[in-house]
Formats: C-alpha cells, structure tokens, sequence
C-alpha cells in the first residue's frame, strides 16, 4: 500500500487491537478522527445490546453524518454484516483512497484494525451500507 514510495496516512492505524466494550469499530474510527484529521466526534456511549446498537446506528445517521456520492479520505464507511455474521448488525470504518483506489480503515473483533481494498468487504463477509460525510 505505498503511494509513490510513500507511506499512507491510514498504515500508521493498522494493528491496533480491538477490545470489546472498549476500543470497537466505533471508538477506532473517533480516535482516527480525532488524531489524523483533527476531528472531535463524541458518539453516544455504547447500547447494551445489538438489537438497540442497531436501532442508534439508524437513528443517528442524520445526526453525525450524512450520504455522500463523492468519497473522500476520512468519510465514514457503513457496512452491514452479511452471511454468517448477519447477526452482528452493522459495522464503521474510515474511507481512504490509495493510488486512486477505495479502501476501508477498521477495527474487527478478533483481528484488530486493518485495511483493504472497499471491492473486497464481502471477504470480510461485509456489505457497503453507504459513505457518510461527516457534519
């Protein structure tokens, strides 16, 4: 993932551990904000279950982010969980765009932040719910 011998702004977050209740896909993206792009974002503190986690996702969309047709570098990224893990609801990343191609920066249970290329959510058994623009 070099960029003309260069190394990517997003390589500097890959590895980091994800850490149930305390370090999710939510609080990888706010840190990412805040630390790269100089951003605060303060998301409502975690639901207690999936079901209302979802319900929040939804009902916030409007409040912190809205769509955008035209992606760029720190958007929010919305996935949904397909196949087997359909019942783990949704799921956040950050947009990135290396070489000229889309990638999604994230944090997943049981392997810690990465990135890879946005055609290949569904190897992560992940679906592009949309791209959100910050407010």
């Amino acid at each position: 993932m070099r960029e003309m011998n260069k190394q990517h702004w997003a390589e500097a977050y890959i590895g980091r551990s994800y850490v149930e209740g305390a370090h999710d896909c939510a609080d990888f993206v706010v840190a990412v904000l805040r630390e790269h792009f100089g951003r605060t974002l303060a998301l409502p503190a975690h639901a207690a279950t999936l079901k209302e986690r979802d319900a929040q996702i939804a009902a916030f969309k409007g409040v912190y982010a809205v769509r955008t047709t035209a992606p760029r570098d720190g958007d929010g990224v919305l996935m949904a969980a397909a196949a087997r893990r359909r019942s783990l609801g949704h799921h956040i990343g950050i947009w990135c765009a290396v070489v000229g191609e889309p990638y999604v920066l994230h944090c997943l249970k049981g392997v810690g932040s990465i990135l890879h290329p946005l055609r290949d959510l569904d190897r992560r058994a992940l679906v592009l719910e949309g791209v959100y623009r910050w407010i």
